[in-house]
């Protein structure tokens, strides 16, 4: 459920040209360690290292000081997961320029306390960042951790060309460990037995707005041990209370899905030879004012359980055939039925089924 974010965060409307005040020269730094040996440029009268590849950036708090400057000099395309600049306990404090130019594909998926293309930033100018075709899990991406730093003139994965204001200080600026306090909160107030009315007056009271509790969600969906107390209010009941919180009322809808995967049963090295991923969106609407949230959760979850119990038993030719459309969705109408409850009214629909494909890809059977 690794998300991949797709919106265009800025911060301020200063964008530096890319030959504004640019007069590159061509003395070069003197690293005693091994790396790149950068060229610096002029950049109004102040020194700049120059960057052009992958190496150089990476070069950075390692062969040249987290206190430097440096300014882009070519698009840049990153091949491996990236590594943070900069920590809380060793922040970047220079300045950073862009100029205009794009870093693609910068990764970053491994948790820690510092995640995005800076890590950390104090005392510290960051703008015209520009990336595109960015995966990250934080929602923070162009400097996670930033104490007193001008961040300007930054993007990502902007298609539209457009940048819009974002004031700083908003939901962006949460950590992982102000979002484990959230949830801890939540947690701590018995949610489970609070009605469903309570709990979304506790949860907005906790996230502020739905936006925050969505921007939460998408940032912890793979965060917490599976089972634990915390994956189960994430995987639950926080995304239903969300809809519940959109509708205004005692309404909501839930996306799930359940899957099916054989592999050849090697003892070291697996391999997959069937998978299956089956998609679908429950519908309900609460009339008893007293039903809480574990009684609703119960109910989502148990349709989750039959349904991946029906897909752990069911025959993969069927899984794979033209009538697997109209027979899982008889199997998921039929537990639906079997599920409701007194107070609670449910619909469901089948949105999708995949199947992993000759060519190692999952391919849209349903709909078609």
């Amino acid at each position: 459920m690794k998300k991949t974010i797709a919106v265009v965060l800025c911060f301020g409307v200063l964008m530096l040209g890319s030959g504004c005040g640019v007069q590159t020269t061509q003395q070069a730094s003197a690293q005693e360690s091994a790396g790149p040996v950068l060229e610096t440029t002029a950049v109004d009268n102040e020194e700049y290292y120059l960057l052009t590849t992958e190496e150089d950036l990476q070069a950075i708090g390692k062969q040249y000081p987290l206190s430097g400057n440096y300014i882009l000099g070519h698009d840049i395309t990153l091949s491996d997961e990236w590594t943070p600049i900069g920590s809380p306990d060793e922040p970047f404090t220079g300045i950073f320029d862009g100029n205009g130019h794009i870093i693609y594909n910068l990764t970053v998926t491994k948790k820690t306390d510092h995640m995005g293309f800076f890590g950390a930033a104090e005392g510290a100018v960051v703008k015209n960042v520009i990336l595109k075709n960015a995966n990250l899990v934080s929602f923070f991406p162009v400097v996670y951790y930033a104490k007193d730093t001008e961040i300007t003139g930054c993007s990502i994965n902007d298609e539209s060309g457009m940048h819009s204001d974002f004031q700083e200080g908003g939901p962006l600026g949460l950590g992982f460990d102000e979002e484990e306090e959230m949830i801890g909160r939540l947690i701590s107030a018995d949610y489970q037995n609070l009605s469903l009315s309570d709990f979304r007056a506790l949860t907005l009271d906790v996230f502020n707005d739905v936006n925050t509790l969505d921007l939460v969600l998408s940032d912890l969906a793979d965060y917490f041990e599976a089972g634990s107390s915390e994956a189960r209010i994430i995987a639950y009941s926080l995304p239903a209370t969300c809809s519940e919180l959109l509708s205004g009322d005692n309404s909501g809808t839930f996306a799930d899905h359940a899957e099916k995967e054989r592999t050849a049963g090697r003892m070291i090295l697996d391999t997959l030879e069937f998978g299956c991923n089956m998609e679908y969106v429950v519908s309900y609407a609460v009339s008893d004012e007293s039903l809480t949230v574990s009684e609703r959760d119960h109910v989502l979850e148990n349709i989750h359980n039959r349904m991946q119990e029906y897909m752990d038993h069911a025959d993969e030719e069927l899984l794979a055939s033209a009538e697997a459309g109209d027979t899982v969705e008889e199997r998921l109408q039929s537990i639906i039925s079997e599920n409701l409850v007194e107070g609670m009214s449910i619909s469901g629909t089948l949105t999708n089924i995949s199947i992993l494909d000759a060519s190692g890809e999952y391919r849209t059977i349903f709909p078609e």
